[in-house]
């Protein structure tokens, strides 16, 4: 852990100095159990490919004081620095996940982000999204999960792949805990298969509670 960055971590107050923390920090990227780092590249084709190859053959899904050592992190690894600060900080919060479930090799991408409570406020941090960053606040649970599905089908539109009734039909949203820290990309792949919490049909369902 690079300790001058984890003793900046350890004094943030507020969700918004965590924010900024992860913009000065934190990097998109993953370092693999190469040692090499991915960072993919808006519009260079060749290194998003490497990063995408790389989630999945010397990818490690890495907990807080990996972010902290590394300053390297895709949303499922950002996303458990921020359940770290968080839980200590005793909010109430959700790690979501969300994907759309194809049975044949496909180029639409996961995305994960966490849902604070904030007094009768459901905030949604995101900070892996760059196009989406920022802490957005929502009266409803259901609504922020409806934010978080429309910027996700929106950001899948961007990329080129095909959006229709039918691929939405195999859209899911999940509530998820954290998996095993060194687990591979598709040992946390099984983990939300197996272990979460699907809340897709929340969105359309008219109880408006925090739901546990």
């Amino acid at each position: 852990m690079n300790n001058e960055i984890a003793k900046i971590y350890e004094n943030i107050k507020t969700p918004e100095e965590l924010m900024i923390f992860m913009d000065q920090y934190i990097k998109y990227g993953i370092h693999g159990i190469d040692g090499k780092d991915y960072i993919p590249t808006y519009g260079d084709n060749e290194s998003n490919q490497k990063f995408q190859e790389a989630s999945f053959s010397v990818y490690s899904f890495g907990g807080p004081s990996y972010i902290l050592k590394y300053g390297l992190g895709h949303c499922w690894d950002q996303v458990e620095l921020e359940r770290d600060w968080f839980t200590k900080h005793h909010y109430e919060c959700k790690t979501i996940y969300i994907w759309i479930t194809l049975d044949y090799e496909n180029s639409y991408f996961t995305h994960t982000v966490l849902i604070y409570k904030d007094n009768n406020t459901y905030c949604l941090f995101e900070h892996a999204d760059l196009s989406n960053k920022g802490i957005h606040r929502f009266t409803l649970y259901q609504e922020a999960l409806k934010w978080l599905k429309e910027k996700y089908i929106e950001s899948n539109k961007n990329v080129g792949n095909l959006i229709n009734d039918e691929i939405i039909k195999n859209l899911h949203i999940y509530e998820y805990e954290a998996p095993i820290y060194g687990c591979s990309a598709n040992e946390f792949l099984d983990n939300i298969i197996n272990n979460a919490k699907d809340i897709t049909n929340l969105i359309e369902e008219e109880d408006k509670k925090w739901i546990y």
